[in-house]
């Protein structure tokens, strides 16, 4: 592994409401996933995120730049990471609560929802719940990338209410200056490029998204 890359920091910018998958929000700066900790898997889509909140929750927008996703998981909780993914891990009070919640969502819409302290250590949460989160999808649409190509782009969108949070974690506080822990992925074992990216930098030898150590810091 290459020498250990100082982990990100974002600030969350607040909005009055949510914003539609539709809109691009000034405010809300695109975050990079362009980090390849495993030089052995390329193949690494264009994959950019906007995370934002507003008075209830979290909003959550992956945009992905690649011709064909792979969508075989067509149900929530079935393995979507080998399917075209995107993650969102987040670790709401890594001073106190050792345990993240992992969202991982494929090109359908089909999402993996797990609480746990680490790899070996996790729960699926029920899927009933998951009509909370306003998951909407869309694409392949033709939208310029930032190397001003017009390769076709998929799109993900869903909320994180503060209240569910906070059912989950109990030290939770939806204040200003509130700091978390979290990552940004994007992987696909069974693609026909096996590839994994990231937004803070990882340290693991082989690929392995559940090093809460590795997530960079978030802040309300």
């Amino acid at each position: 592994m290459s020498q250990r890359k100082e982990a990100p920091s974002y600030l969350i910018p607040r909005l009055p409401s949510p914003v539609s998958q539709q809109e691009q929000a000034p405010e809300v700066l695109p975050l990079a996933i362009e980090h390849q900790p495993w030089p052995e898997y390329g193949g690494l889509p264009q994959t950019e995120v906007g995370l934002w909140q507003s008075a209830t929750g979290l909003h959550v927008r992956f945009r992905v730049w690649e011709a064909s996703p792979r969508m075989a998981c067509l149900r929530h909780n079935e393995p979507v990471y080998e399917d075209s993914c995107v993650e969102f891990f987040l670790q709401p009070c890594p001073g106190s609560d050792p345990r993240y919640v992992n969202f991982e969502m494929n090109a359908a819409g089909a999402l993996l929802l797990q609480i746990g302290r680490g790899r070996n250590d996790r729960q699926f949460l029920a899927p009933a719940e998951f009509s909370r989160f306003a998951i909407e999808v869309s694409g392949p649409l033709r939208r310029k990338n930032r190397n001003l190509s017009s390769e076709p782009c998929w799109e993900t969108s869903f909320s994180i209410p503060f209240d569910w949070l906070g059912s989950l974690f109990p030290d939770f506080r939806a204040a200003p200056g509130w700091e978390m822990r979290g990552n940004f992925y994007k992987c696909g074992d069974r693609t026909p490029s096996p590839h994994y990216g990231c937004w803070s930098p990882m340290t693991s030898a082989q690929p392995d998204f559940h090093r809460s150590c590795d997530f960079g810091l978030l802040v309300l």
